[in-house]
């Protein structure tokens, strides 16, 4: 398909967008990927600014149906750190589209922008705490993310004074890991490589089924790299897994390489983080709530306060959620999984509607 003919199924700046709620103008383009693209939009009704994103209809597998699944199953445990959907709709001939919460610079931007290529030690740990209580809620749902990595985590809105909540995004690779009984699937014997190589846990590189493990593994990797400013092997490009690979192995084998591996981070927390994480097997349920007790312990070992403010917002004391994960069990609901209908509302059926999730304290930072 020529760039022009691309041009004509996706929307265009200043185009509006109709759904059966409500209408939308394209004011600019956010980012483009090979199927699709993110704009932000003004809802007409009442001039509010929210993203859309948009998928072909020709996307041989498209991922905004799963992205929908997600964010409503997040919608209904009320996590705060999920986009809400507003409103979705299609174009015929052309695309489906998601309105959702506008937000923020994502972490991998937030990080290069700086001078070190590293966070504060204060913020790596308040954005670890975060990033982790996502994964936690994602797994609650049943679900695997299959792609951590910092470009697929981003702050809210300055102007909407929610810049110090991170929220989680594309849901594109997730993959369902539990059954309708609620058992965990079988793992397939071959499971194709899924992700991003820099982050990608060893299982996933030796093309062994992911499970919630994994997850940690690949956040693990993320955290590390905005603490220290860098990974062992981000000289090897993405197309190298073999070498990859072998790092990874490395710091799981030898303690040189796990020490190398772990400069300038609090060593003996993270350490006994990943040790934690090897041990587990397809089927554990992690302990999301020791790893986040490592991270308080490194806190309080490195003095660092609740409200030291964040390196994105130097003048206000740190406001965002607080308060450790939940437990990772599966929640008692069910999402439909018929997404299709874009040109409808289809309400997510759920089992128990005295669903609660563990509450999180969130001020909003002044200023």
């Amino acid at each position: 398909m020529s760039s022009e003919e691309d041009d004509d199924i996706l929307p265009r700046e200043g185009e509006e967008l109709k759904t059966r709620k409500d209408k939308y103008t394209c004011v600019r383009l956010l980012g483009k990927g090979g199927y699709g693209a993110v704009y932000e939009v003004l809802r007409k009704s009442d001039n509010k600014i929210f993203a859309i994103k948009c998928e072909k209809l020709c996307a041989r597998k498209k991922v905004l149906p799963m992205d929908c699944r997600v964010l409503r199953g997040a919608q209904l445990i009320k996590s705060c750190h999920f986009c809400t959907i507003e409103d979705r709709g299609k174009i015929e001939n052309r695309f489906i589209f998601l309105v959702m919460k506008l937000i923020g610079t994502n972490l991998w931007d937030l990080r290069v922008e700086r001078e070190s290529m590293r966070f504060t030690l204060n913020t790596s740990l308040k954005a670890a705490e975060q990033c982790l209580i996502c994964i936690e809620e994602l797994h609650r749902l049943g679900f695997l993310h299959r792609d951590i990595k910092p470009g697929n985590f981003a702050i809210g809105r300055q102007d909407a004074n929610e810049h110090h909540i991170i929220y989680m995004l594309d849901f594109g690779l997730c993959r369902k890991f539990q059954e309708k009984d609620k058992d965990v699937r079988v793992p397939r014997e071959v499971a194709p490589f899924r992700g991003t190589t820099r982050y990608a846990p060893i299982a996933a590189m030796k093309q062994i089924e992911q499970s919630r493990k994994d997850d940690l593994e690949g956040w693990m990797y993320m955290v590390v790299e905005w603490t220290s400013g860098g990974l062992p092997w981000r000289k090897y490009k993405a197309d190298n897994r073999e070498e990859v690979l072998k790092m990874k192995e490395e710091v799981r084998d030898k303690e040189e390489a796990m020490n190398v591996f772990f400069r300038n981070c609090p060593e003996r927390e993270y350490k006994r983080i990943i040790k934690y994480l090897y041990e587990l097997t397809y089927f554990s349920i992690p302990d999301y709530n020791f790893i986040y007790y490592c991270i308080q312990h490194a806190c309080k070992a490195n003095n660092i306060k609740p409200t030291d403010p964040l390196d994105w917002d130097m003048a206000h004391e740190f406001a965002g959620p607080t308060g450790p994960p939940g437990d990772g069990k599966m929640t008692d609901m069910k999402l439909d999984e018929h997404e299709e209908d874009f040109g409808g509302e289809k309400k997510v059926k759920e089992k128990d509607k005295g669903l609660q999730k563990q509450e999180h304290k969130i001020s909003a930072p002044v200023g």
